[in-house]
């Protein structure tokens, strides 16, 4: 079998990462992708391409066949969506036929990536009803780490990494909101937060995330979990970090928890409605989670070690301003 790594999810904030990566130290690399003209514009011919969705069989099955190495990070991330199916489809069923065309092809390593919101916080949210349900977000990658886990328990080499929250140079969407939130800081536009009684986080840089999904193929145990993080802290904390590196202190102000819930439920119903919901009750409730990232198994088990959140938020602070180079961020 050939050497060859297959990534999903390649156009992704996290995925252009690692392919980034993968071509830099010459690893033959494939990627499954609906539009290859959104892949990173150094790799696009450096890559083979199998064009395709993952919601599609087939196209998992041409992408797997010869593979030794799945890194799987394609999922359906959205605060919400109108289609109640979309994130079953692909963060569940699209798991299970990526993991049946993995044991079809006799693949050696696979990677999930999952999220931190998958595992218990250290304290929950203080909130009730339906703002303390699980996420469609949450409740399916769960769904999708117990067939992996499954895999695993079968016998085959499978490894669940939890990437936490992560910035870094790249586009400023909805995938990498806390850029998004960097730049929007430091033209002063970010103006309130929420009040979440200082609540811990994990920060890491993106560029570390797509290192440690490397390396959990390569040294992971199988069956194993590992939070892919950085440094804990609050957001107003992380707020005054920005601040601190850029030299530019904006005024931000708290908004309590019972009108952003308000809000929350608000852009659910103007989402029913057909228009953008940015936010959702159960989102609120997430940002009031204390959840600080512990990486000790996976620095000793991968070697895995961030770069300080003073050295990441001043490369991104330092591409925001104009040094857009992919090479801030290597």
């Amino acid at each position: 079998m050939s050497a060859v790594t297959l990534v999903t999810g390649a156009t992704g904030f996290i995925g252009g990462y690692v392919v980034r990566q993968l071509v830099a130290d010459g690893v033959p690399t494939r990627v499954l992708v609906r539009r290859p003209e959104l892949l990173p514009s150094g790799v696009r011919g450096q890559v083979e391409v199998v064009q395709g969705d993952v919601r599609d069989r087939a196209a998992l099955v041409a992408a797997v066949r010869g593979a030794d190495t799945v890194l799987h990070l394609a999922a359906c991330a959205r605060a919400w969506s109108r289609d109640p199916t979309e994130f079953t489809t692909v963060n569940v069923q699209a798991v299970e036929d990526l993991l049946e065309a993995a044991a079809g092809s006799g693949v050696e390593r696979l990677v999930h990536v999952s999220t931190i919101l998958t595992l218990p916080p250290s304290r929950p949210a203080p909130v009730s009803g339906f703002a303390a349900r699980p996420t469609p977000y949450e409740a399916t990658k769960r769904a999708g780490e117990r067939l992996v886990q499954a895999y695993a328990f079968s016998g085959r080499h499978a490894v669940i990494v939890h990437p936490t929250r992560v910035y870094g140079p790249g586009p400023c969407n909805d995938a990498n909101a806390l850029t998004r939130v960097i730049d929007l800081y430091l033209r002063g536009r970010f103006r309130v937060r929420l009040e979440d009684g200082d609540v811990l986080g994990s920060y890491v840089h993106a560029a570390d995330v797509a290192d440690g999904i490397r390396r959990a193929a390569h040294a992971g145990r199988p069956g194993a979990h590992y939070v892919l993080g950085g440094e804990n802290f609050s957001f107003r904390a992380f707020l005054d970090l920005v601040g601190e590196l850029s030299g530019t202190r904006q005024r931000v102000v708290a908004l309590p928890r019972r009108a952003a819930l308000a809000a929350g439920y608000l852009g659910l119903l103007w989402g029913r409605l057909g228009g953008s919901t940015p936010i959702t009750p159960g989102w609120i409730r997430v940002f009031l989670e204390d959840r600080p990232g512990d990486i000790a198994s996976a620095r000793r088990d991968l070697g895995y070690e961030p770069r300080s959140a003073r050295v990441g938020v001043a490369e991104t602070i330092a591409w925001l301003r104009g040094e857009r180079r992919w090479q801030l961020a290597a």
